[in-house]
């Protein structure tokens, strides 16, 4: 598993990052500090299928996503 922390980078970038690391990854955690990125994550995720899971911390979101196998 794959972690990737995309705090302090604004939209679209850490969609990019997500969208790049799922190339070779099936299993990735991304951090990230707005919502924007939150649900653009999570709407790609859920897009391809993929399960999701996240939870809210001081500032920041963390994102589990697992590809379908």
């Amino acid at each position: 598993m794959k972690t990737l922390d995309a705090c302090g980078v604004s939209c679209p970038e850490p969609l990019l990052m997500l969208k790049n690391a799922f190339q070779t990854e099936s299993e990735i955690t991304i951090l990230v500090d707005n919502v924007s990125a939150l649900e653009n994550c999570k709407r790609y995720a859920r897009s391809r299928g993929f399960s999701i899971s996240s939870t809210t911390g001081i500032d920041k979101y963390e994102i589990h996503i697992r590809a379908a196998k």
